[in-house]
């Protein structure tokens, strides 16, 4: 019996361990033109996001799921009527989340500051800047991948709160390396037809590039 007893409760552990293993998936959103895999499925909520140089976005959403006390977010901005300042735009980003005194972690400390790409030259690569820091006062572990394409400044990140703090967790890299742009490849790079996001349209928007 008592072996009978270990068996059923290896099986309950294996069953209740099944479900947070098997929620990591691609999550789409054609309308903001992005496809990413997420532990669970991300809550999309309108935002505000403005900076004093480039002013307000026309309209800005954030896309968001939360497990094991690890902060998995997209913040999508669209200043769609600003596409020729894209590269001022994006600096004046970077420039914010680190430095800004009223919002950034200007006294965090900068682990990495490097610059990241999505996607092969071949199918339009995207780049960008990724910056890896801690909180002040023991605050946890953020990065943030920055990048703008399209008319969309898009900032991709993990945060890592002290209640989980295991910084080396392999789970922050497999979000932000998983990220695409180019959605009629969307298929082909996941292995199936990702389901959209709740509150995105269903459209897939043009996406160009000189090859």
């Amino acid at each position: 019996m008592r072996g009978l007893a270990l068996t059923v409760a290896a099986a309950a552990m294996l069953v209740s361990g099944a479900p947070a293993q098997a929620a990591w998936g691609y999550f789409a959103c054609p309308s903001d033109n992005f496809a990413s895999q997420f532990p669970a499925a991300p809550k999309m909520e309108k935002t505000v996001f403005s900076m004093p140089r480039h002013g307000r976005a026309l309209a800005a959403r954030t896309y968001t799921t939360t497990v094991d006390n690890i902060v998995y977010k997209m913040l999508v901005a669209d200043y769609s009527d600003r596409v020729p300042d894209g590269a001022s735009i994006l600096l004046e980003a970077i420039f914010q989340h680190t430095e800004a005194d009223d919002h950034g972690l200007q006294n965090g400390k900068v682990l990495g500051n490097t610059t990241t790409r999505i996607e092969p030259v071949g199918r339009g690569a995207t780049y960008g800047r990724s910056i890896t820091m801690d909180f002040p006062n023991g605050g946890g572990r953020n990065q943030t991948n920055f990048y703008f394409r399209d008319g969309r400044l898009y900032e991709q990140s993990v945060t890592i709160l002290p209640a989980n703090g295991d910084y080396s967790s392999p789970n922050g890299s497999r979000f932000v390396e998983s990220l695409l742009f180019n959605l009629t490849h969307m298929e082909e790079e996941t292995g199936s037809k990702p389901p959209n996001i709740e509150g995105c349209g269903p459209e897939i928007q043009p996406f160009t590039f000189k090859q």
